[in-house]
């Protein structure tokens, strides 16, 4: 009886071990080069090459490769699967010359996240005379696509 209770708490042990194993392999990891300086939340990263991980559920990490600054944001899932179309990119909003970090993706449903808004993109947005919004794509390959709202 004893040899049976342990085979069946290793059993168990294996397979919640196999399963969280699973499970942080699938974790987000990207790579890209930024081109501007931009703010996510309300911390202002700088130009350069950056890795985008997700440590925990609904966290995202930004690290700059080149001095390894690096900070870590709140994140929600996407609000439509348009957002999500297969395309592995970052998407900023702009405001004159000022770049905010808006959304995350893999070009998967399941890996696409958006950025919480910074005190000062509400700042901006809360304007008047409002500043034209932009939305600049940033794709893998550092390809920078410029799209007017709406498309």
């Amino acid at each position: 009886m004893k040899r049976i209770l342990c085979l069946a708490a290793a059993t168990i042990a294996i397979c919640l071990t196999t399963t969280s194993t699973f499970a942080q392999s699938e974790s987000l990891k990207l790579r890209f080069r930024v081109p501007f300086s931009f703010t996510v939340e309300n911390t202002t990263f700088s130009a350069g090459d950056y890795v985008v991980t997700e440590p925990a559920h609904l966290i995202l990490e930004l690290r700059n490769v080149g001095n390894q600054a690096s900070a870590f944001e709140h994140a929600q899932p996407a609000r439509t699967k348009k957002e999500a179309d297969g395309r592995v990119r970052l998407i900023f909003h702009r405001y004159g010359g000022e770049y905010f970090l808006a959304a995350v993706s893999d070009g998967s449903w399941a890996s696409t996240y958006d950025m919480r808004p910074s005190k000062e993109e509400k700042r901006l947005a809360d304007t008047s005379p409002r500043p034209q919004l932009k939305v600049v794509s940033v794709l893998a390959n550092g390809t920078v696509e410029t799209a007017s709202v709406g498309q």
